[in-house]
């Protein structure tokens, strides 16, 4: 996952393994909140952090993060990125490169492995009001080898919880305020009224 490469966890190797494009996700429509949680046990203690989602098939998305008090936004939609912060009336318009395309899958790649993941069905358990299945896993993916579980909301095929462990470090995945196939508004792919854009063209070669 680059999200934890990007403050320098061990289980580095195993997540960016996992990259996939925003357009893999198995839903017509989806939002979500998700929190992760790293290197701590429970979802109360260690490192958090936050992002709100909207998905719409094939291949738009809208990503929100809180990083100091501000909002910074991702929207993708037809191969080309909007990066802006909520309030401002500037932003940056490029085309959507592997490297965002990494940066994006580090909120998706959990559910790139469901299929692998749903063999060794363990229990049942609510969270909230959904019903779960619960699967655990090994993994091995970059390397390394990884146990874990994954709480999978029976009745929309969506994991609302994973938990990893290796190498004695833990990462927990938590997903709130989940609508699946409900109807995700066009218009949260559109850029925002009167903002203004910087293009940003891609580097020969890319």
């Amino acid at each position: 996952m680059r999200l934890i490469a990007m403050i320098g966890f061990c289980l580095v190797g195993w997540w960016s393994a996992q990259a996939e494009t925003p357009s893999l996700l198995p839903y017509k429509s989806a939002h979500w909140k998700q929190t992760v949680t790293i290197g701590a046990a429970g979802p109360a203690k260690g490192q958090k952090v936050e992002a709100e989602l909207w998905f719409l098939k094939p291949d738009q998305m809208r990503v929100v993060t809180a990083v100091e008090g501000k909002r910074q936004v991702i929207v993708v939609k037809s191969g080309t990125a909007l990066v802006f912060e909520e309030g401002d009336a500037m932003g940056m318009k490029m085309p959507l490169k592997k490297q965002m395309l990494d940066q994006l899958a580090q909120y998706t790649e959990v559910f790139s492995k469901l299929d692998t993941w749903k063999k060794a069905k363990t229990g049942e358990e609510k969270l909230g009001d959904k019903a779960c299945e619960v699967y655990s896993f090994n993994d091995k993916s970059g390397g390394q080898a990884a146990t874990g579980k994954v709480w999978l909301w029976a009745e929309k095929n969506f994991p609302l919880r994973m938990v990893l462990e290796a190498q004695g470090q833990s990462v927990t995945i938590e997903h709130s305020d989940v609508q699946v196939d409900e109807g995700v508004s066009p218009a949260m792919f559109e850029a925002p009224a009167g903002m203004k854009f910087v293009e940003i063209p891609s580097a020969p070669g890319k």
